[in-house]
């Protein structure tokens, strides 16, 4: 049964108080990955729970693979079971270390880019560890570039529709998902101000027609999780997450 998951990648502009320009995102992954450790998590996790969530899908930042080992994200495995919370995906690319990352806390998926690597490696990185990856659109503004990407997609590689993405790039929601068809194996729920840009805001607030997507997707029987994705450069998104998560559930 599908969830709505909080993306934890939500929390990038948490180690600066909520202040920081999109274009500083690495320094912002690279800024969390210390600070990240086991009471920070915990209260990561216990803040997620406490706005009604089951599911997440954890930041690369929050387990990256510098400091990462198999008793560590054991540990992160087990304080999210302690808030009853179950890991549906990293949001990052996949490798060997991430891949490993994967199998120690159950993750069954990876959601991203082909960062550093390539469409071969992934493929056997998924059968070797009987992992998915889903190919998560930023700059595309086509479909067909999307599938490009993908190499027409094979039954352990999709796509991760990021619909603020799509909005920011000027593509049709509907359509892509459309398009896709059972490709969409994962799905990004984010509102952008403007095409053009990537200013986020509350659901249904902005430019992307998510209730045509939702719609479409479920007419299609989309199967798969849905995370709730907001990175705000200056407000706290868990000032919203409640009522996001209300906003997918009452479309579900």
């Amino acid at each position: 049964m599908s969830v709505i998951a909080f993306n934890n990648a939500n929390l990038v502009a948490r180690v600066t108080d909520y202040k920081f320009e999109m274009k500083h995102w690495g320094e912002q992954h690279a800024q969390t990955v210390t600070p990240t450790d086991e009471k920070e998590w915990a209260a990561i996790c216990q803040e997620i729970a406490n706005c009604g969530y089951k599911a997440v899908e954890v930041w690369a930042a929050h387990a990256d693979p510098s400091v990462m080992n198999e008793a560590k994200a054991t540990l992160w495995r087990r304080i999210l079971e302690d808030y009853g919370l179950t890991p549906i995906g990293y949001a990052g690319g996949l490798s060997e270390s991430t891949a490993r990352i994967c199998q120690w806390m159950g993750i069954p998926a990876a959601n991203g880019g082909l960062w550093g690597t390539d469409l071969e490696t992934v493929q056997r990185l998924c059968d070797e560890n009987n992992l998915f990856f889903n190919y998560e659109n930023h700059p595309e503004k086509s479909v067909a570039e999307i599938l490009e990407k993908i190499g027409g997609g094979s039954e352990r590689i999709g796509v991760c529709i990021d619909s603020g993405w799509l909005g920011t790039q000027g593509v049709d929601a509907v359509d892509a998902v459309t398009q896709l068809g059972t490709l969409v194996r994962h799905v990004h729920v984010k509102d952008v101000k403007a095409t053009g840009g990537h200013e986020t805001c509350p659901l249904g607030e902005g430019v992307v027609n998510l209730v045509g997507m939702i719609d479409a997707l479920k007419a299609q029987g989309y199967s798969g999780d849905w995370s709730w994705e907001d990175e705000p450069e200056d407000r706290n998104p868990f000032d919203i997450a409640i009522s996001s998560k209300d906003w997918i559930q009452t479309r579900l």
